[in-house]
């Protein structure tokens, strides 16, 4: 019985045994609408499984700053996103319009700052990670 129990040991941490685990390298880079720095956008990298598989790997996300750069981090804290070919979507969320408090000013909250659906929940946007990652992913939006 003790040597079965080694040998399933054995075979779950030889080199290529369970689940395969994907590079993660850095990534960041900046994000431009109408040729202007997009800031508080959450720009989102899924991984596109290779053909004949089901698992892609784990997502990334990261969000812009006032210059609208961003720094991804993968879903389980990691920073970066892994190599390979991802679908990316960026979106963009009104601020609340009280600042500290939740409750709405009169009028209500702003209405939610969109983007052109072909950025987010129509996304035809790819990236594909180099093993090296990479400080230029780029994506230059336009609003028309």
């Amino acid at each position: 019985m003790k040597a079965h129990w080694l040998l399933c040991v054995a075979l779950v941490a030889a080199p290529g045994c369970g689940p395969r685990a994907a590079k993660v390298v850095p990534v960041s880079g900046q994000v431009t609408l109408d040729g202007k720095p997009l800031a508080n956008a959450t720009v989102m990298f899924s991984p596109i499984a290779n053909k004949g598989e089901t698992d892609a790997g784990e997502g990334s996300a990261g969000k812009t700053d006032a210059n609208g750069s961003y720094t991804l981090t993968t879903s389980r804290g990691l920073p970066g996103a892994q190599v390979g070919q991802h679908r990316v979507s960026v979106m963009l969320m009104g601020a609340p319009a009280g600042s500290g408090d939740e409750r709405p000013r009169a009028g209500g909250h702003p209405p939610p700052a969109k983007l052109p659906a072909r950025y987010n929940t129509d996304s035809q946007l790819t990236f594909d990670v180099p093993a090296a990652g990479t400080t230029t992913a780029n994506f230059e939006l336009t609003s028309k």
